[in-house]
């Protein structure tokens, strides 16, 4: 996809140039940088002073050669955050509302829509009104109807913020699965990073209307750029890992990352078939410059501090610990503890502070 735009906006101007293949891209940044504005501009609901958009093969939008397809033209299925269901229409009255009405493919239609409700898991939904959904519901309903309206491309804004983090949990699963089973290429909005390295091949990050870094976000994110663009609630450490013990006297499950290190979590009540996801806030990691000794903390990692980043009264430290953790702590507790890069400390966790995904 070739994403090219000029977008003057009331407080900055949108300028983005940028092309990638990935099956999933992330559109990431804080609040107010203009990731949805770049969404709208794609599916043709903003105006675009100047620039091309071009998605396999087809130019959607260009200045120079003054073209510019209608939103219907595009074949792009939209689900912004709230869903925007109609509130009048039954859950398969929204669902089918997408789907083409010229009578062409009823067949292929007919299976994507019995694959949809299998993947998504609303099948049970279909005579319910749209009224009686919960967030997470909502949410699936519309994404089903973005997939039955035939698209080449999906764009997710947002679509998981408005939702507690409980159901963010158990929605992520089902936008993985859309991205598995149909084979569209999406392009995803987000400011939360867990969401990016859970679902995403690549990443725009973009900052104030301009386009700061992209690449494979398990990368990106190991850079003080990432962090400078993160909201202070949103900066996570998440790690794949595989089972290794289930303990149930103790209440904890051992799990070892992709690069062996091995750390306590809650426990699993039941054995994954395969590898999951483990995240942990920055804020919820202590740090000690000597080793610890009767805490009741399961996870006691000696680590080496490789970059600290002041972000206005608070400060990340990057530490080396078996793998790249993100610590948030305050200016006093670098100055108190002496901390520079190069320093070597110890990160103190309880494995109840890991979030399983």
């Amino acid at each position: 996809m070739l994403l090219r735009c000029r977008i003057p906006l009331a407080n900055f101007e949108l300028d983005i140039d940028a092309s990638f293949t990935a099956r999933v891209t992330s559109i990431f940044g804080p609040s107010g940088s203009g990731k949805t504005t770049l969404l709208d501009a794609i599916a043709g609901l903003k105006e675009i002073a100047s620039g091309e958009i071009e998605i396999a093969g087809k130019v959607l939008f260009s200045s120079a050669r003054r073209i510019n397809c209608s939103p219907q033209e595009r074949r792009v299925g939209y689900v912004p955050q709230e869903g925007a269901l109609f509130p009048h229409l039954s859950v398969r009255q929204n669902i089918l509302f997408g789907a083409p009405r010229n009578g062409a493919g009823g067949n292929s239609s007919a299976s994507t829509m019995d694959h949809a409700l299998d993947v998504l898991e609303i099948r049970n939904l279909l005579e319910r009104p749209v009224t009686r959904l919960s967030g997470g519901e909502a949410q699936r309903v519309a994404l089903a109807r973005a997939i039955l309206s035939g698209p080449q491309l999906l764009l997710l804004d947002e679509p998981l913020a408005a939702l507690d983090i409980g159901l963010k949990e158990k929605i992520l699963p089902y936008l993985a699965r859309v991205r598995d089973e149909f084979g569209l290429p999406i392009i995803y909005v987000t400011h939360n990073m867990t969401e990016v390295l859970t679902l995403a091949d690549w990443v725009l990050m973009i900052r104030q209307g301009r386009l700061v870094a992209q690449g494979v976000p398990q990368e990106l994110f190991h850079s003080t750029t990432a962090i400078t663009s993160m909201d202070e609630d949103e900066i996570e450490n998440v790690f794949n890992v595989a089972l290794v013990e289930l303990d149930s006297a103790r209440g904890r499950s051992k799990v070892r990352t992709e690069n062996g290190l091995e750390l306590f979590v809650p426990f699993l009540h039941q054995s994954p078939s395969r590898s999951f996801q483990v995240r942990l806030s920055a804020d919820d990691i202590l740090i000690g410059t000597q080793r610890p000794e009767g805490l009741s903390a399961g996870n006691i990692l000696p680590g080496i501090v490789r970059a600290i980043e002041s972000l206005e009264d608070q400060a990340v430290l990057t530490v080396e610990a078996g793998e790249v953790f993100y610590v948030r702590v305050t200016p006093g507790t670098i100055a108190r503890l002496r901390l520079s890069e190069g320093s070597q400390l110890f990160l103190i966790i309880k494995a109840r502070s890991f979030r399983l995904l």
